[in-house]
């Protein structure tokens, strides 16, 4: 049996990190880097032009709010990027580049990774780019109904530098992670291995360079990365699928007041009578009883109309949209970014 030294083990993780940097990026919300990302796949568009799919959480996404969505290549390329879907069940993202030299990482599947085996984590914790550690497989299962999971932040009572802006963004938007993302109802990696600001979305690698999972959040030391097995079938959902906004309303088309039509400009509009709870409505502050006039500039004044505006932005640049509101009688606007759901 032949034994390997430390000094090439050493050798082997360094050159392993060197191989794989090219497949991890920075995920950035106009200069600021907030996480992590992987090239999961390069293809065509319709038109022939190279693009890329890039593969990261959907609370990194979550944090640009209405910023700029920028990609950062190890070899300092940037590229604006926009929204494919998200999946905030997994807490899975997908977003779409063009340009070229992409270098797609390879995929494992998952459901063959054993505990014991040897990962690396890499990404670009603290703004400091294609930083790796590495670990063990602790356990593939749910998470424990009692641990507290949140988004990668500062150990040892470290505090973030001013770039570690995820560490920010994840403080004031944990509890919204928890109450939106039930990681016990399917397996997660979870691995003994450290995760900070700036990791979330980057991968989870084994001893051969192969994704196997989606680095997301930690809890009691350990970090819990979402499968490739699980983010496969999220791209082929988005494949196969129609991808159409949701704002995470219930509506009805009523007549407009005679009293209000002159500042609507319209005799019926769209009163919002429900807002799900932490929707991508909820959380830029629409509120029951609000009338949606139009949507980036479109009137609507049915239910119907209003679907159907919602589905011709769903290429729009990053996904954002801006609603026109009627509320106490007064227009405002307010924008958000639809979560992008698969319809068959």
């Amino acid at each position: 049996m032949t034994t390997t030294s430390p000094i090439q083990l050493s050798d082997g993780l360094a050159a392993l990190a060197e191989r794989v940097r090219p497949s991890v990026v920075q995920v950035r919300a106009g200069s600021r880097g907030i996480g992590s990302g992987i090239v999961w796949q390069a293809s065509a568009s319709n038109d022939g032009a190279p693009e890329a799919t890039i593969l990261t959480n959907a609370h990194v996404v979550r944090a640009t709010g209405n910023e700029p969505l920028t990609i950062r290549f190890a070899d300092k390329r940037e590229l604006n990027a926009t929204i494919l879907g998200i999946d905030m069940e997994h807490d899975l993202a997908a977003l779409r580049i063009q340009g070229d030299g992409f270098a797609p990482a390879e995929i494992r599947d998952s459901s063959t990774l054993r505990v014991g085996e040897l990962v690396l984590a890499v990404g670009n914790p603290f703004g400091r780019e294609g930083a790796v550690t590495v670990g063990v497989v602790a356990a593939r299962a749910p998470a424990d109904p009692d641990a507290e999971l949140e988004p990668a932040e500062p150990g040892n009572g470290e505090p973030a530098p001013s770039q570690g802006t995820e560490a920010e963004n994840g403080r004031r938007n944990a509890h919204i992670e928890r109450r939106r993302w039930s990681p016990q109802s399917f397996e997660l990696i979870q691995a003994d291995i450290r995760l900070y600001p700036g990791n979330s979305g980057g991968p989870l690698l084994d001893a051969s360079g192969r994704v196997v999972g989606v680095n997301a959040m930690i809890s009691g030391g350990l970090a819990f990365a979402i499968p490739s097995r699980i983010a496969q079938d999220f791209l082929g959902q988005l494949d196969s699928a129609t991808q159409r906004p949701r704002l995470g309303v219930e509506v009805l088309t009523v007549p407009v007041p005679t009293s209000q039509r002159q500042d609507a400009n319209q005799e019926s509009a769209v009163v919002v009578t429900g807002v799900a709870p932490d929707s991508a409505a909820e959380r830029s502050g629409v509120l029951v009883g609000d009338v949606i006039l139009a949507v980036n500039g479109h009137g609507v004044a049915t239910a119907e109309g209003l679907v159907r505006a919602l589905r011709s932005t769903a290429g729009s640049a990053q996904g954002a949209i801006t609603l026109t509101l009627l509320r106490g009688g007064v227009r405002t606007e307010l924008a958000l970014v639809p979560e992008l759901r698969a319809v068959a």
